[in-house]
């Protein structure tokens, strides 16, 4: 029988409320399932997937892994640095007499790579010279930030444009990333001890000889396990330069490796990465200026094996007393010298007053040839083995160095 009208004018809002909290429900659903296709395109892409290209190529690729649609996200964006990238690998030769270790060792590798495109390195030039002319920070040696082997440089972080431009470029990112797939140590172990824009200029350019004007840079080593030597202006525009390597003395001249283990970077942008330890210096401007962006980079010592490195530079320490005391015994013409240590080694029995005649065996020792073989056998040990395999790193990222504030 039919409804009383009552009945169905009560039944009528009823309807209407419920179809208003189904669709307010569709509506929710339909919201959360955006959210999640979002938040999964959104880590696909982080990960291995470009979605731009997948798609561009072949929808039904979605959820496709064959490779040709797979493009893997790079921290250093090869796009910008064209199809003239540089990708150049050098190999140090052995010396150390120990089979101690594996040759060759990750560090044992000198690395060229592009790190910016030429326009950027540009950029990156012209707003240091900028800078360097209002300050005169390439007119003489920055003696107190390098006192043992000071160069006409200034840091990054007192160029507030320079700094900001490699900010914006992510040049940290790229570095970082590539040293840690390079040389086998996680980007978070990785930091900087200094980052600057050195200068070299031939001494002639201004028609005389200039001691506050740097043309080069002798033998040295640096304070950090690694490091990198970026050129930032065209080689057209200087004769010489570039990064030489004692190891690489008598190696044949090949490519970019010059006559006298000199590496020179054949266009702007280009960097030389290597090992902070290995003996090198900056080979001579003869003609015309060269400025480079130089970086030394720290690894946590969690990732370092203990004692090597102290090992190494009680080595080097030797070789370079063992050629003073030649130089302050020359001095004397050979014949000796008057000694009183007495007062600082009293009951030792180094302690000695009165006249040492000279040693023919530091003649014999200080030879030059034997002190260079015996630094790069030192040298080799230390690239062998100071860097401890990923097992063997602790799990500590602070290196004991927490503080609870």
């Amino acid at each position: 029988s039919p409804l009383p009208s009552h009945s169905v004018a009560y039944c009528q809002p009823v309807h209407r409320e419920s179809r208003s909290t189904l669709l307010h429900q569709q509506e929710n659903m339909l919201l959360v399932l955006f959210l999640w296709i979002a938040l999964f395109l959104d880590v696909l892409e982080s990960f291995c997937w470009d979605p731009v290209v997948s798609l561009a190529s072949s929808p039904s690729s979605l959820f496709s892994c064959s490779p040709p649609y797979m493009t893997r996200r790079k921290h250093l964006p090869r796009s910008s640095l064209a199809d003239k990238e540089t990708d150049i690998t050098l190999t140090l030769p052995p010396f150390a007499g120990t089979t101690d270790g594996d040759y060759p060792s990750p560090l044992h590798h000198l690395h060229v790579r592009s790190l910016l495109s030429e326009d950027e390195a540009k950029t990156c030039l012209a707003l240091a010279a900028d800078h360097a002319e209002a300050t005169g920070r390439w007119l003489k040696p920055d003696s107190e930030r390098h006192q043992s082997y000071a160069t006409c440089d200034f840091p990054v972080e007192d160029c507030q444009a320079l700094f900001e431009f490699l900010e914006e470029i992510d040049f940290d990112g790229r570095l970082f990333h590539s040293l840690s797939e390079l040389y086998t140590v996680d980007v978070e172990d990785l930091s900087y001890l200094d980052l600057f824009v050195a200068h070299y200029q031939a001494k002639d350019d201004d028609g005389k000889e200039s001691s506050q004007i740097m043309d080069r840079l002798e033998l040295h080593r640096d304070g950090s396990i690694l490091a990198f030597s970026m050129l930032l202006n065209s080689p057209d525009d200087f004769e010489g330069g570039g990064t030489c390597y004692d190891a690489l003395r008598d190696e044949e001249p090949h490519g970019i490796l010059h006559p006298g283990g000199v590496i020179r970077p054949e266009k702007p942008g280009d960097a030389v990465l290597h090992c902070g330890k290995i003996l090198h210096g900056a080979d001579t401007v003869t003609k015309g200026s060269r400025t480079v962006l130089v970086g030394f980079v720290d690894v946590s010592e969690r990732c370092q094996r203990a004692g090597v490195l102290a090992e190494s530079c009680t080595t080097w320490g030797r070789m370079d007393v063992v050629k003073y005391r030649l130089k302050r015994q020359e001095s004397k013409g050979h014949k000796g010298w008057t000694l009183n240590n007495d007062r600082w080694l009293q009951g030792s029995h180094s302690a000695f007053k009165g006249f040492v005649p000279a040693f023919q065996s530091l003649i014999r020792r200080s030879n030059p040839e034997l002190c260079r073989r015996r630094r790069l056998e030192a040298e080799d040990s230390l690239l062998r083995s100071i860097l401890l395999p990923r097992e063997e790193r602790s799990n500590d990222l602070f290196d004991g160095d927490i503080t609870i504030l």
